[in-house]
């Protein structure tokens, strides 16, 4: 079972400390059931006796301190382990490539980390109650035994047969919730699309029924799977309850025909068959927990294992190449005869072969109409695509992936679908004059201001947005600046100010600027234009000094 798996592989506890706690709050529970029993008797008699009452007292504090271990320590070990497999996995995606996060799905990835670990971490408590249930069921058997071997064999062949067809039956509720969990990643990535497109559905009625539709589909497959999971359990409780009222009645009905001496046991027999209720119901309830926790624990493992996979190839020391295009500054950027394929529902993309040369200090232009490939373009010269064939170097040296990273560090970017944080992660805060000048700068001085952790807000318009994305940008202060459509939503006075004032000062830094551009009236900013028509580069040009 993978919830087993999951919680043996990474822990730290000592198991035989916990077994042996969970077998004492097991035969501590049992003991309590011979204890009452005895004084049963001697009630009956019309005798009492201290050493009973003493008996009690003992084996119910025993039972607490052990009951109260075993919760405890499991409750704080589980969580040590999701929380250690969440650190692990969002470690591993830091060191996946694009292309490999993009496949994976955000939906499936959204799952593993939070709905996945968090049926895990819920099942804890219910496994454990399942197991000290087994334990208890295992020392009133014994028990049980002593007073009559015959009550003892019946009821031991009789739950053997019932717990092997019960357990037969779990096999295709475990396939149902399987499903389930498939159905509910894709869930996922159909609610995150609504969300990140929902500017788009909300301008077309068509398009929000059609989205609408496909995530009640999904939805409602999900349910049916549910649905079915959920009603092959309830059978498999009837059939639970059903075979443990056949067990009373035949021990109580037919168990007498097999001689005299049973029925001097009949009462003792039955009152311990009866404390079997407890137990067995926590175990057929614990069922459906388990059941969705181990379909989680195998989606993280699955997970894991596509994970580990991607970033294999890229552990251990750093290649020379890697070192070197760390250490040495970048002369020259250049894709040789560079190919990459999109592939997505059937149709495909392709874009290269490439031959492309930037170089340090330079600003480039990039053009091209829609779907022509130039964000593409830009994920390869900045190393977050590979080539699928061809090369990217830097300085003649081939970046492999045990040195994209290092190249990668050398860029700053604000995507077209940029992501703005609120937070300046991995970068030094300015001091306060230099923060209002960069805001003055910018002209987004009132809008917000930069504090101790970030931005006060980024509750702004997509224009200003983007000037706080640059800020960002600008305040890693790395050699190259990538700039995707970032004029687009700028309004006509602050885009002339970037491409006259902006982007030549930055140039005279010393930064290298690629900017991806459709604003044909400030060409003459540039140094080169490389334009792209259908995944090729179909224009080479120097741009004229001369405006």
């Amino acid at each position: 079972m993978r919830l087993i798996d999951f919680f043996l592989g990474q822990t730290q506890t000592s198991l035989r400390r916990l077994c042996t706690m969970a077998v004492v709050a097991g035969g501590s529970n049992a003991a309590l059931l011979a204890v009452v029993n005895g004084a049963a008797d001697h009630i009956k008699d019309g005798q009492a006796e201290i050493t009973g009452v003493l008996m009690f007292l003992i084996f119910l504090g025993a039972y607490v301190y052990a009951q109260r271990y075993v919760l405890v320590t499991t409750s704080a070990e589980v969580e040590r382990l999701v929380h250690g497999y969440r650190q692990r996995l969002i470690g591993q995606l830091k060191m996946c490539e694009l292309r490999e996060v993009e496949h994976i799905g955000r939906g499936r990835i959204f799952a593993a980390i939070s709905s996945d670990t968090q049926a895990i971490s819920q099942s804890a408590s219910g496994l454990v109650f399942g197991v000290q249930a087994a334990v208890l069921i295992v020392c009133i058997a014994i028990y049980l035994a002593m007073i009559s071997m015959t009550s003892f064999v019946i009821a031991s062949v009789f739950l053997g047969i019932a717990t092997r067809i019960y357990l037969s039956k779990m096999r295709a509720v475990y396939g149902l919730f399987h499903d389930a969990s498939t159905e509910e990643n894709t869930l996922h990535d159909l609610v995150s699309g609504f969300l990140d497109g929902f500017k788009e559905v909300k301008l077309s009625s068509l398009r929000a029924a059609a989205v609408l539709a496909d995530v009640v589909s999904v939805s409602a497959r999900t349910a049916v799977f549910r649905t079915e999971a959920q009603k092959a359990l309830a059978m498999n409780l009837i059939f639970a309850q059903v075979a443990f009222m056949m067990l009373l009645g035949t021990l109580v009905f037919l168990t007498p025909m097999f001689g005299n001496s049973y029925s001097g046991t009949v009462m003792g027999s039955m009152t311990t068959v009866m404390f079997l209720i407890g137990p067995i119901s926590s175990i057929v309830g614990t069922v459906p927990l388990v059941a969705v926790a181990n379909a989680a624990a195998e989606n993280l493992q699955n997970l894991e294992k596509l994970l580990e996979a991607s970033t294999r190839e890229r552990n251990g020391e750093p290649s020379v190449s890697a070192r070197a295009i760390a250490v040495t500054p970048m002369r020259t950027i250049e894709l040789r005869r560079a190919y990459f394929k999109h592939d997505a529902d059937g149709s495909q993309f392709a874009v290269g072969p490439l031959d492309l040369t930037i170089r340090a200090g330079e600003t480039v232009f990039i053009t091209g109409g829609n779907g022509s490939g130039k964000s593409t373009l830009i994920k390869l010269i900045t190393g977050l695509y590979p080539p699928l064939s061809g090369e990217l170097l830097v300085n003649d040296v081939p970046v492999t992936p045990k040195s994209a990273q290092a190249h990668r560090d050398r860029f700053c970017a604000v995507f077209s679908d940029f992501h703005l944080f609120r937070k300046l992660y991995g970068i030094s805060l300015p001091d306060e004059p230099t923060a209002a000048a960069w805001l003055d700068e910018l002209e987004i001085a009132g809008k917000t201001e930069i504090v101790l952790d970030g931005f006060s807000t980024i509750d702004l318009s997509s224009g200003q947005k983007k000037r706080l994305a640059l800020l960002s940008a600008l305040l890693e202060d790395k050699p190259i600046l990538v700039l995707d459509e970032w004029a687009a939503d700028q309004d006509p006075p602050f885009r002339r100010k970037f491409y006259d004032e902006l982007l030549p000062r930055w140039k005279a830094e010393g930064k290298t600027i690629i900017a991806v551009t459709h604003d044909d009236r400030y060409f003459h900013v540039a140094d080169r234009r490389f334009h792209l028509e259908e995944g090729q580069l179909r224009d080479l040009m120097e741009i004229p000094k001369n405006g």
